[in-house]
């Protein structure tokens, strides 16, 4: 049977980038983007596109799940990860550094703005806290809970095929656990003194879209169509977006605000927001007009960037936060220089992805010419494409 790349996986994740990088960059729509989608945003299905990217590259085509074999890849991923939001975190300590140093209002007020004041109090203590993970300003803690869910995808699977009562089990009580008792690990750059993306919370959502993954990987249906399934998630998509505009932006207060709270807090992945976001997957998944627009030529520059979607989410990241510092700007820019804005940052994020997407394409040819040994040792080309049996 012909292989084919599942394109929905791409689109869904390139457009989940996008949205990322508009709900970070504060514009005055931002917010109101962010919640018109329900109780999730695009952060949920971004991970669960994770999982499911993680299962195709890693779980074993012969099926046969050993964990010594298994450690490898993964871990080298995350320690990419790892050295990448290390490298991130330290441009951007020194950029501000000599930017204060030559005492520029601009700086000073960015550097509030991106809560980078704290790191000058002690650079020394501050700095080794960088390397360990427990000093990151603004929205640096995504990168670092992808470092600790990658780490964890050779235990998952090997539970997965052994024991997956005992792993969805184990799941939800570390949800449960770091929801109820906000089990979270440190950041000092933060005023809240913890993680955004609490990853003991967060690791709920990614290992249901890891069991997707294996699904596909091993030709099964992974979302098959139930019609009264589909119904019920499709009605809970629609009435979870004035739900939730009404909710959050207190047009009607709900009947216990710290349940509310709890069900739909970003930083344990409430129940909610999750319910929500698989709900939405199930939906777009079993719409043949989704599929048929992920492999249309129109929309392919979106499933680019979703293919390369580490480095444009490191370009989104930083354009995210160029553009929280212009809005915080004393002169405030106008909806119509916002809108302006927006569109550059997408545009960017999609110029990024079809140069990473030429230079892969040209990538093979210049293999060809070292020769036929060389080929084999450097292996197949793309280890972790997207398959659809």
């Amino acid at each position: 049977m012909v292989k084919e790349r599942e394109n929905r996986i791409d689109l869904i994740r390139g457009l989940s980038l996008l949205l990322i990088f508009v709900g970070h960059a504060n514009f005055s729509f931002s917010e109101g983007l962010q919640h018109s989608r329900g109780f999730s945003d695009a952060s949920e299905l971004f991970v669960l596109m994770a999982g499911i990217s993680a299962a195709l590259a890693y779980y074993p085509r012969t099926g046969i799940v050993d964990l010594r074999s298994l450690l490898a890849k993964p871990l080298r991923r995350a320690r990419k990860i790892y050295a990448v939001h290390v490298a991130l975190i330290l441009v951007l300590v020194g950029l501000f550094s000599i930017g204060l140093a030559s005492g520029l209002p601009l700086f000073v007020q960015a550097s509030a703005t991106l809560e980078l004041t704290s790191f000058w109090s002690d650079p020394s203590g501050n700095l080794a806290s960088i390397f360990l993970l427990r000093y990151m300003p603004g929205n640096f803690d995504i990168l670092p809970m992808y470092v600790i869910l990658i780490a964890c995808v050779p235990f998952f699977l090997y539970f997965h095929d052994r024991r997956p009562l005992l792993l969805f089990g184990a799941s939800g009580v570390v949800w449960l656990g770091a929801g109820f008792g906000h089990v979270n690990f440190v950041n000092t750059a933060l005023p809240e003194g913890h993680w955004y993306f609490d990853p003991l919370s967060w690791q709920m959502i990614f290992l249901i879209g890891l069991t997707v993954g294996v699904r596909i990987k091993t030709g099964r249906p992974p979302l098959p169509y139930n019609r009264l399934l589909f119904i019920a998630a499709a009605a809970f998509c629609l009435l979870a977006i004035p739900i939730n505009i009404l909710f959050h932006f207190h047009f009607v207060e709900p009947p216990s605000q710290w349940l509310y709270r709890a069900m739909t807090s970003k930083t344990n992945d409430g129940i909610l927001r999750l319910v929500n976001a698989v709900a939405i997957l199930y939906v777009l998944w079993n719409i043949d007009a989704i599929r048929r627009m992920a492999n249309a030529s129109l929309l392919q520059p979106i499933c680019v960037i979703g293919r390369h979607s580490m480095a444009v989410f490191v370009t989104g990241l930083l354009l995210s936060d160029l553009m929280t510092v212009s809005m915080a700007l004393e002169h405030s820019l106008t909806i119509p220089e916002q809108i302006l804005l927006m569109t550059t940052g997408l545009l960017l994020q999609l110029v990024v992805g079809q140069y990473l997407e030429a230079r892969k394409s040209v990538m093979p040819h210049s293999r060809l010419q070292t020769g036929e040994s060389s080929a084999r040792r450097t292996g197949p080309l793309a280890p972790s494409s997207h398959i659809a049996g």
